[in-house]
């Protein structure tokens, strides 16, 4: 009785390992994607970096394409990159994973800085407007994510 009990836990044990891994076992057509980052706090664009970190390593670099449009107070997260290394190195990781940081012409204008006062921010990275390239980019068919 004993043993029968047993292998029925086993069985069970087995079936719902399985059962679950085929939930998360899902193959995902390639995306094109656009992160909306515009707000002053350096946790919260952390949080939204890890979000694209996990994004492309479940995916992998092949099947994705991220934008991550930059405006507002979320410029002074470049500014402030220039001096911190953590910073840097955040920005950099997701670049080596092809990410590509849009800033927002009119945000630098208010903040009354240029691309030269933002780590690392080519003439190509920057658009006049980000909101219109928000919409441009779904016009495009990127998936608009605001974590």
């Amino acid at each position: 009785m004993r043993k029968i009990f047993s292998l029925r836990i086993i069985t069970c044990l087995v079936f719902g390992a399985s059962l679950s891994f085929s939930i998360y076992a899902e193959d995902y057509d390639p995306q094109k994607v656009l992160y909306h980052i515009n707000y002053d706090d350096p946790k919260r664009i952390s949080a939204t970096f890890t979000n694209m970190t996990n994004h492309i390593n479940e995916l992998g670099e092949d099947n994705i394409d991220i934008k991550a449009v930059v405006h507002g107070p979320a410029i002074k997260y470049f500014m402030e990159a220039i001096d911190d290394h953590a910073k840097q190195t955040s920005i950099d990781s997701l670049r080596l994973s092809d990410v590509q940081f849009v800033i927002c012409g009119n945000s630098l204008d208010g903040f009354k800085v240029t691309r030269d006062n933002l780590y690392e921010v080519e003439e190509a990275d920057v658009v006049k407007a980000g909101l219109p390239e928000i919409v441009r980019l779904q016009q495009q068919g990127y998936f608009y994510v605001r974590p």
